[in-house]
């Protein structure tokens, strides 16, 4: 046991010197890189100051649209409606509903409503005929259309699964 625990304590040593070592290393920085100044020449306090640097850019946000664009009004007249189907719609790939997202900073892409406008770059369309309601039912499942008057037909009576597995045999 003794000779583990002491072990151990040299180990904590040596990690402890590496680390300190380490530190001493990255305090010096660039220093060891520059020979020292010569006797006599000016030294690093004599340098001229070094012109401010440029300001950076301006910083422009993403999300709203420039006044450059040509837009494509449409309004969203239909339930079930959504901004990935009006992508579909007007440019042809439902996927660009993100850039659509980034042209209408004003919306929420998620939750869109009857009446909310949506700016569509002219850039991308490949339509500007209107969105017709099938095109919108064509995303969603149709209910299913049940005769009036006669009851559903029961599952039992249509195709009954045949039955697989191991076979009942009569108990003696």
């Amino acid at each position: 046991m003794k000779n583990m625990s002491s072990r151990k304590v040299c180990l904590w040593v040596v990690g402890l010197a590496f680390m300190v070592l380490c530190a001493a290393c990255a305090s010096t920085g660039d220093k060891g890189d520059q020979p020292p100044p010569a006797p006599g020449a000016p030294g690093p306090a004599a340098k001229e100051p070094a012109p401010p640097a440029p300001p950076p850019p301006p910083v422009v946000a993403p999300s709203k649209p420039s006044p450059e664009v040509a837009y494509f009004v449409h309004t969203v007249r239909f339930k079930g409606e959504s901004v990935s189907i009006i992508a579909g719609w007007y440019t042809g790939d439902i996927q660009n509903w993100k850039v659509l997202a980034e042209h209408n900073p004003d919306i929420n892409p998620n939750r869109i409503f009857e009446g909310n406008k949506i700016r569509i770059p002219e850039s991308m369309m490949k339509t500007k005929a209107p969105m017709p309601k099938e095109f919108v039912d064509g995303f969603y499942a149709k209910p299913s259309k049940k005769e009036p008057g006669r009851p559903a037909a029961s599952p039992e009576k249509e195709d009954e699964p045949k039955l697989f597995g191991p076979k009942e045999y009569p108990v003696k």
